[in-house]
Protein backbone atom coordinates (compact mmCIF):
# COMPACT_ATOMS: atom_id res chain seq x y z
CA UNK A 1 0.00 0.00 0.00
CA UNK A 2 1.23 3.67 -0.87
CA UNK A 3 0.12 6.56 1.00
CA UNK A 4 1.07 10.52 -0.91
CA UNK A 5 0.64 13.15 1.77
CA UNK A 6 -0.02 16.78 0.28
CA UNK A 7 -2.12 14.75 -2.72
CA UNK A 8 -3.86 18.09 -3.66
CA UNK A 9 -0.60 19.90 -3.98
CA UNK A 10 1.90 20.24 -7.28
CA UNK A 11 3.68 17.57 -7.08
CA UNK A 12 1.59 15.43 -5.13
CA UNK A 13 -1.51 15.64 -7.33
CA UNK A 14 0.75 14.86 -10.43
CA UNK A 15 2.20 11.78 -8.59
CA UNK A 16 -1.17 10.63 -7.72
CA UNK A 17 -1.71 10.75 -11.63
CA UNK A 18 0.82 7.73 -12.08
CA UNK A 19 -0.75 5.85 -9.84
CA UNK A 20 -3.83 6.03 -11.76
CA UNK A 21 -3.50 2.32 -13.67
CA UNK A 22 -1.58 0.61 -10.59
CA UNK A 23 -2.34 -2.67 -8.64
CA UNK A 24 -1.44 -1.25 -5.32
CA UNK A 25 -3.89 0.35 -3.25
CA UNK A 26 -2.95 4.27 -3.08
CA UNK A 27 -4.16 6.49 0.10
CA UNK A 28 -4.24 9.95 -0.99
CA UNK A 29 -4.02 12.64 2.17
CA UNK A 30 -6.09 15.96 1.64
CA UNK A 31 -6.93 19.01 4.13
CA UNK A 32 -9.64 20.37 2.79
CA UNK A 33 -12.45 18.83 0.39
CA UNK A 34 -12.53 20.93 -1.65
CA UNK A 35 -8.84 21.16 -2.50
CA UNK A 36 -9.55 17.37 -4.30
CA UNK A 37 -10.93 19.61 -7.10
CA UNK A 38 -6.99 20.80 -7.97
CA UNK A 39 -5.88 17.29 -8.16
CA UNK A 40 -8.97 16.97 -10.73
CA UNK A 41 -7.84 19.92 -12.95
CA UNK A 42 -4.61 17.93 -13.02
CA UNK A 43 -5.86 14.71 -14.22
CA UNK A 44 -7.82 17.05 -16.71
CA UNK A 45 -4.42 18.34 -17.95
CA UNK A 46 -3.38 15.38 -18.87
CA UNK A 47 -6.86 13.84 -20.62
CA UNK A 48 -9.91 15.47 -20.45
CA UNK A 49 -11.70 12.43 -19.52
CA UNK A 50 -9.21 11.39 -17.17
CA UNK A 51 -10.85 13.57 -14.19
CA UNK A 52 -12.99 10.89 -12.42
CA UNK A 53 -10.32 8.88 -11.83
CA UNK A 54 -9.43 10.51 -9.43
CA UNK A 55 -12.71 9.02 -7.35
CA UNK A 56 -10.64 5.82 -7.72
CA UNK A 57 -8.24 6.13 -4.53
CA UNK A 58 -8.59 5.99 -1.20
CA UNK A 59 -8.89 9.75 0.29
CA UNK A 60 -8.35 10.54 3.90
CA UNK A 61 -8.26 13.80 5.57
CA UNK A 62 -5.53 14.26 7.42
CA UNK A 63 -3.53 17.18 8.13
CA UNK A 64 0.14 16.85 8.96
CA UNK A 65 -0.04 18.77 12.33
CA UNK A 66 -2.47 15.92 13.26
CA UNK A 67 -0.77 12.87 14.89
CA UNK A 68 -4.03 11.04 15.23
CA UNK A 69 -5.27 11.64 11.88
CA UNK A 70 -2.07 10.41 10.60
CA UNK A 71 -2.48 7.21 12.83
CA UNK A 72 -5.23 5.97 11.16
CA UNK A 73 -4.38 6.67 7.80
CA UNK A 74 -0.70 4.75 7.69
CA UNK A 75 -2.07 1.31 8.85
CA UNK A 76 -0.82 -1.07 6.25
CA UNK A 77 1.16 1.30 4.39
CA UNK A 78 4.53 0.41 3.04
CA UNK A 79 5.82 2.89 0.92
CA UNK A 80 5.81 6.85 1.52
CA UNK A 81 5.76 9.65 -0.76
CA UNK A 82 5.89 13.14 1.74
CA UNK A 83 4.77 15.99 -0.55
CA UNK A 84 3.15 17.79 1.34
CA UNK A 85 4.59 21.37 2.90
CA UNK A 86 3.97 25.00 1.92
CA UNK A 87 5.92 27.68 -0.08
CA UNK A 88 4.18 30.47 1.81
CA UNK A 89 2.91 31.31 5.17
CA UNK A 90 1.39 33.53 7.19
CA UNK A 91 4.62 33.77 9.21
CA UNK A 92 8.30 31.95 10.06
CA UNK A 93 6.58 30.54 12.52
CA UNK A 94 3.97 29.13 10.56
CA UNK A 95 6.10 27.64 7.83
CA UNK A 96 8.27 25.86 10.03
CA UNK A 97 5.43 23.97 11.78
CA UNK A 98 4.07 22.90 8.23
CA UNK A 99 7.39 22.37 7.21
CA UNK A 100 9.40 20.84 9.97
CA UNK A 101 7.47 19.44 12.57
CA UNK A 102 4.64 18.17 9.58
CA UNK A 103 7.53 16.20 8.39
CA UNK A 104 8.93 15.11 11.84
CA UNK A 105 5.02 13.68 12.40
CA UNK A 106 5.06 12.25 9.42
CA UNK A 107 8.50 10.15 9.89
CA UNK A 108 7.27 9.77 13.41
CA UNK A 109 4.07 7.99 12.35
CA UNK A 110 5.60 5.93 9.12
CA UNK A 111 8.25 4.76 11.88
CA UNK A 112 5.80 3.36 14.37
CA UNK A 113 3.93 1.97 11.24
CA UNK A 114 6.78 0.05 9.83
CA UNK A 115 6.76 1.73 6.69
CA UNK A 116 9.73 0.42 4.18
CA UNK A 117 10.25 3.10 2.10
CA UNK A 118 10.63 6.67 2.51
CA UNK A 119 10.31 9.08 -0.71
CA UNK A 120 11.08 13.03 0.83
CA UNK A 121 10.59 16.27 -1.36
CA UNK A 122 13.20 18.52 -0.29
CA UNK A 123 14.49 21.32 -2.58
CA UNK A 124 16.99 22.54 -4.32
CA UNK A 125 17.00 25.87 -1.22
CA UNK A 126 18.00 23.28 1.36
CA UNK A 127 20.79 22.42 -0.58
CA UNK A 128 24.31 24.79 0.32
CA UNK A 129 26.53 26.99 -1.88
CA UNK A 130 29.68 25.81 -3.47
CA UNK A 131 33.05 27.14 -2.92
CA UNK A 132 33.97 29.30 -6.32
CA UNK A 133 32.11 28.93 -9.44
CA UNK A 134 31.29 25.49 -9.87
CA UNK A 135 28.15 24.48 -10.26
CA UNK A 136 25.79 22.92 -6.71
CA UNK A 137 25.98 19.30 -6.25
CA UNK A 138 24.80 17.11 -3.78
CA UNK A 139 27.89 17.45 -1.63
CA UNK A 140 26.99 21.20 -0.57
CA UNK A 141 25.43 21.29 2.71
CA UNK A 142 22.79 23.57 4.00
CA UNK A 143 24.87 26.89 6.10
CA UNK A 144 22.93 27.79 8.92
CA UNK A 145 24.89 31.20 9.13
CA UNK A 146 24.80 32.19 5.68
CA UNK A 147 21.98 34.36 3.85
CA UNK A 148 18.20 32.35 3.52
CA UNK A 149 15.44 32.39 3.07
CA UNK A 150 12.51 31.63 5.53
CA UNK A 151 11.17 28.88 3.16
CA UNK A 152 14.75 27.49 2.64
CA UNK A 153 15.56 26.79 6.66
CA UNK A 154 12.30 25.30 6.73
CA UNK A 155 13.10 22.61 3.95
CA UNK A 156 16.40 21.92 5.21
CA UNK A 157 14.59 21.41 9.13
CA UNK A 158 12.33 18.97 7.44
CA UNK A 159 15.27 17.24 4.95
CA UNK A 160 16.79 17.10 8.60
CA UNK A 161 13.84 14.60 9.74
CA UNK A 162 14.09 12.44 6.65
CA UNK A 163 18.20 11.66 7.41
CA UNK A 164 16.69 10.69 11.12
CA UNK A 165 14.79 8.57 9.63
CA UNK A 166 17.52 6.41 7.74
CA UNK A 167 19.52 6.75 11.16
CA UNK A 168 16.48 4.69 13.19
CA UNK A 169 16.59 2.46 10.24
CA UNK A 170 14.13 3.50 7.06
CA UNK A 171 15.14 3.35 4.28
CA UNK A 172 14.95 7.15 2.64
CA UNK A 173 15.39 8.94 -0.54
CA UNK A 174 15.19 12.71 -1.07
CA UNK A 175 14.85 14.37 -4.15
CA UNK A 176 16.46 18.03 -4.13
CA UNK A 177 13.96 19.75 -7.18
CA UNK A 178 14.25 23.04 -8.76
CA UNK A 179 11.55 25.37 -9.11
CA UNK A 180 9.30 22.98 -10.12
CA UNK A 181 7.26 24.39 -13.40
CA UNK A 182 3.61 21.95 -14.00
CA UNK A 183 -0.03 22.53 -14.22
CA UNK A 184 -1.55 23.62 -11.10
CA UNK A 185 -3.13 26.34 -9.72
CA UNK A 186 -2.53 29.66 -11.34
CA UNK A 187 -2.15 31.63 -8.17
CA UNK A 188 0.38 29.29 -6.38
CA UNK A 189 4.12 29.01 -6.79
CA UNK A 190 5.62 28.40 -9.62
CA UNK A 191 1.93 28.88 -11.31
CA UNK A 192 2.12 32.76 -10.79
CA UNK A 193 4.98 32.94 -12.64
CA UNK A 194 2.72 31.81 -15.83
CA UNK A 195 0.23 34.51 -14.27
CA UNK A 196 2.26 37.23 -14.46
CA UNK A 197 3.75 36.67 -17.74
CA UNK A 198 -0.09 35.98 -19.07
CA UNK A 199 -0.60 39.46 -17.93
CA UNK A 200 2.39 41.32 -19.46
CA UNK A 201 5.08 41.34 -17.25
CA UNK A 202 7.40 43.29 -17.74
CA UNK A 203 9.90 42.80 -15.26
CA UNK A 204 13.33 40.55 -14.23
CA UNK A 205 15.75 40.16 -11.76
CA UNK A 206 19.19 39.46 -12.62
CA UNK A 207 19.52 35.91 -10.68
CA UNK A 208 19.29 32.27 -11.98
CA UNK A 209 18.20 28.99 -10.53
CA UNK A 210 17.60 25.54 -11.83
CA UNK A 211 14.66 24.51 -13.45
CA UNK A 212 12.23 21.18 -13.94
CA UNK A 213 8.90 19.81 -15.30
CA UNK A 214 6.76 18.43 -12.60
CA UNK A 215 6.61 15.18 -14.90
CA UNK A 216 9.95 14.44 -14.65
CA UNK A 217 9.71 14.75 -10.65
CA UNK A 218 7.31 12.43 -10.20
CA UNK A 219 8.71 10.24 -12.79
CA UNK A 220 12.04 10.16 -10.85
CA UNK A 221 10.53 9.77 -7.44
CA UNK A 222 8.44 6.47 -8.51
CA UNK A 223 12.05 5.24 -10.10
CA UNK A 224 13.27 5.68 -6.95
CA UNK A 225 11.38 4.03 -4.86
CA UNK A 226 11.45 1.26 -7.02
CA UNK A 227 14.97 0.68 -7.55
CA UNK A 228 17.40 -0.37 -5.31
CA UNK A 229 18.55 3.11 -4.20
CA UNK A 230 18.34 3.66 -0.15
CA UNK A 231 19.69 6.93 1.91
CA UNK A 232 20.59 9.06 -0.59
CA UNK A 233 19.54 12.48 -2.24
CA UNK A 234 19.47 13.62 -5.63
CA UNK A 235 19.19 16.62 -7.57
CA UNK A 236 16.03 17.14 -9.88
CA UNK A 237 17.47 19.78 -12.45
CA UNK A 238 16.61 19.79 -16.21
CA UNK A 239 18.14 23.04 -16.98
CA UNK A 240 19.95 26.05 -15.20
CA UNK A 241 18.30 29.33 -16.69
CA UNK A 242 18.40 32.98 -15.43
CA UNK A 243 14.78 34.54 -14.44
CA UNK A 244 14.90 36.72 -17.46
CA UNK A 245 15.39 33.63 -19.84
CA UNK A 246 12.90 31.70 -18.19
CA UNK A 247 10.34 34.84 -17.99
CA UNK A 248 10.80 35.54 -21.48
CA UNK A 249 10.25 31.51 -22.78
CA UNK A 250 6.77 32.10 -20.48
CA UNK A 251 5.85 35.15 -22.10
CA UNK A 252 6.48 34.36 -25.85
CA UNK A 253 4.32 31.01 -25.35
CA UNK A 254 1.55 32.94 -24.46
CA UNK A 255 2.47 35.95 -27.32
CA UNK A 256 3.24 38.44 -25.19
CA UNK A 257 6.47 40.84 -25.04
CA UNK A 258 8.99 40.04 -22.97
CA UNK A 259 10.27 41.47 -19.86
CA UNK A 260 12.49 44.71 -20.52
CA UNK A 261 12.92 45.91 -17.46
CA UNK A 262 15.85 44.90 -14.92
CA UNK A 263 15.31 45.45 -10.71
CA UNK A 264 18.61 45.74 -10.00
CA UNK A 265 19.93 44.69 -6.29
CA UNK A 266 19.52 48.84 -5.42
CA UNK A 267 15.54 49.00 -6.68
CA UNK A 268 15.50 46.02 -4.17
CA UNK A 269 16.38 46.88 -1.04
CA UNK A 270 14.24 50.23 -1.43
CA UNK A 271 11.17 47.77 -1.99
CA UNK A 272 12.77 46.19 0.90
CA UNK A 273 12.96 49.02 3.06
CA UNK A 274 9.55 50.31 2.63
CA UNK A 275 8.15 47.25 2.74
CA UNK A 276 9.52 46.91 6.19
CA UNK A 277 8.26 49.91 7.03
CA UNK A 278 4.63 48.51 6.10
CA UNK A 279 5.07 45.40 7.84
CA UNK A 280 5.70 47.38 10.89
CA UNK A 281 2.50 49.53 10.52
CA UNK A 282 1.05 45.84 9.86
CA UNK A 283 0.22 46.50 6.05
CA UNK A 284 1.94 43.34 4.18
CA UNK A 285 4.39 41.34 4.68
CA UNK A 286 7.95 41.85 5.02
CA UNK A 287 10.06 41.81 1.91
CA UNK A 288 13.11 40.59 3.07
CA UNK A 289 16.55 40.61 1.98
CA UNK A 290 16.97 37.00 1.78
CA UNK A 291 14.74 36.95 -0.91
CA UNK A 292 16.31 39.40 -2.52
CA UNK A 293 19.71 37.41 -2.00
CA UNK A 294 17.82 34.71 -3.75
CA UNK A 295 16.51 36.47 -6.75
CA UNK A 296 19.65 38.06 -8.04
CA UNK A 297 22.32 34.97 -7.08
CA UNK A 298 23.02 32.83 -9.57
CA UNK A 299 22.86 29.60 -9.07
CA UNK A 300 23.93 26.29 -11.00
CA UNK A 301 23.11 23.06 -9.87
CA UNK A 302 24.75 19.67 -11.04
CA UNK A 303 22.52 17.32 -12.30
CA UNK A 304 24.80 14.16 -13.07
CA UNK A 305 24.23 12.24 -10.35
CA UNK A 306 20.76 11.10 -11.04
CA UNK A 307 21.15 11.00 -14.70
CA UNK A 308 23.44 7.92 -13.71
CA UNK A 309 19.99 6.60 -12.61
CA UNK A 310 17.52 7.93 -15.38
CA UNK A 311 15.85 5.71 -17.78
CA UNK A 312 15.44 8.74 -20.00
CA UNK A 313 16.58 12.51 -19.98
CA UNK A 314 14.72 15.47 -18.22
CA UNK A 315 12.33 17.19 -20.84
CA UNK A 316 13.41 20.36 -21.89
CA UNK A 317 11.98 23.46 -20.76
CA UNK A 318 11.21 24.93 -23.79
CA UNK A 319 8.95 22.02 -24.79
CA UNK A 320 7.57 22.00 -20.89
CA UNK A 321 6.74 25.48 -20.73
CA UNK A 322 4.48 25.57 -24.75
CA UNK A 323 3.00 22.37 -23.00
CA UNK A 324 1.93 24.25 -19.70
CA UNK A 325 0.69 27.27 -21.53
CA UNK A 326 -1.47 25.72 -23.78
CA UNK A 327 -2.82 24.25 -20.59
CA UNK A 328 -3.38 27.81 -19.12
CA UNK A 329 -4.95 29.09 -22.28
CA UNK A 330 -7.09 26.13 -22.78
CA UNK A 331 -8.60 26.84 -19.31
CA UNK A 332 -8.72 30.73 -20.17
CA UNK A 333 -7.91 31.91 -16.85
CA UNK A 334 -8.08 35.64 -16.79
Amino acid sequence: MVLITGATGLVGSHLLYRFRESATTTIALYREKESIDKTRQVFESYDPSHSKLVDDFIWKKADILDLPALEGAFKGVRHVYHCAATLSASSFHVMKRINITGTENVINVALAHGVEKFCHVSSIAALGEPVGDRATTEEDFFNLDGINTDYAISKYGAEMEAWRATQEGMDVVIVNPGVILGEGNWNEGSGQLFEKSFKGNRFYTSGSSGFVDVRDVVKVMHQLMNADITNERFILVSENLSYKKLLSAIAVSFGKKTPSIRLGKVVLYFVSVISYIGYILGLNKKFKISVIHSLISKTNYDNSKILQFLEEDFTPLDRSIDRISSYYKAKRLP
